[in-house]
Order: structure tokens, then C-alpha cells, then sequence
């Protein structure tokens, strides 16, 4: 995965960062998602373009474990299609300060639910279009 960048699947999953938790939703699949501990880190990287080297600098521990770890979590957020990948140029992206302390590293925690799956896949908010309103698909045949 070295190399590899990723960006959150926007306009598919929305999220919100808590203080110690991120809530995410997959529209498309009804899915939605605490990450916990360092995953709010990994996910706030995604938005921030920090590349995953830099922000295992942030924490304590041994690096071979903290990026294999960061590994697996972004293999999950992968294959819940939660990430995609990212294929525009990297921006200037911020790393850790010097002098920064560094906090232990602890191994970052992805909670799935489904149970709320058929109401959210039949809620109309996940149709909207690019002003983000609600937009009803056309009956199939239906001129558009």
C-alpha cells in the first residue's frame, strides 16, 4: 500500500468528527461506522492529505507495527468502500511539528452497524444531486 493515497468516497459517505470518534455513513450501503482512537486520526489525515508515514511519526511505539496496522484499517475502509482511491497530485500536506510530543499508539478501532440498512437505503437524502437536494430517479421507460 506504500504509495498509494486515498481520499474519503465523497459524495457516498458523509461523516462527522467527535472528539474522541468519527461517525461515518455509506449511502450506498446503508452502512454506518464508528472509528475510534487513532482511526480518527487516519480519517482526519485522509482530509488533510497527511501522508501515513508522517503521522506514524506522531505516536509512540514500534513503526513496522503502527503501519501495518494503518494498512489493515485502510484495507477495511476499502473494501466498505468508505475511501477511494486518490489520483489527483498531493497537495503541500502538514506533518508533525518539531518538537511535537508523541502520543502511544494504540490500534485504531472500525465499528460496523447494519442494523438501520433498509431505512437508510430507502431514504431518499442519499439521491441528491449536485446542489444537494433530493432527486427522484424517473420510472424506468419514463422520459427524462
Amino acid at each position: 500500500m506504500e504509495g498509494r493515497r486515498f481520499r474519503i468516497n465523497r459524495p457516498n459517505v458523509i461523516s462527522e468528527v467527535f472528539d474522541d470518534e468519527v461517525v461515518a455513513i455509506n449511502f450506498e450501503t446503508g452502512s454506518y461506522y464508528g472509528m475510534r482512537g487513532t482511526a480518527r486520526d487516519i480519517w482526519n489525515a485522509l482530509d488533510d492529505e497527511i501522508d501515513l508515514e508522517t503521522l506514524a511519526a506522531r505516536y509512540q511505539g514500534d513503526a513496522g507495527t503502527i503501519a501495518a496496522e494503518v494498512e489493515r484499517f485502510l484495507e477495511r475502509l476499502l473494501d466498505e468502500h468508505l475511501v477511494a482511491p486518490r489520483s489527483d497530485a498531493p497537495s503541500a500536506a502538514r506533518g508533525s511539528q518539531p518538537g511535537e510530543a508523541r502520543i502511544p499508539w494504540q490500534s485504531p478501532a472500525l465499528e460496523i452497524y447494519k442494523d438501520m440498512q433498509d431505512l437508510l437505503l430507502l431514504d431518499p437524502i442519499h439521491e441528491v444531486d449536485e446542489t444537494g437536494w433530493p432527486a427522484r430517479k424517473p420510472p424506468a421507460g419514463a422520459p427524462e
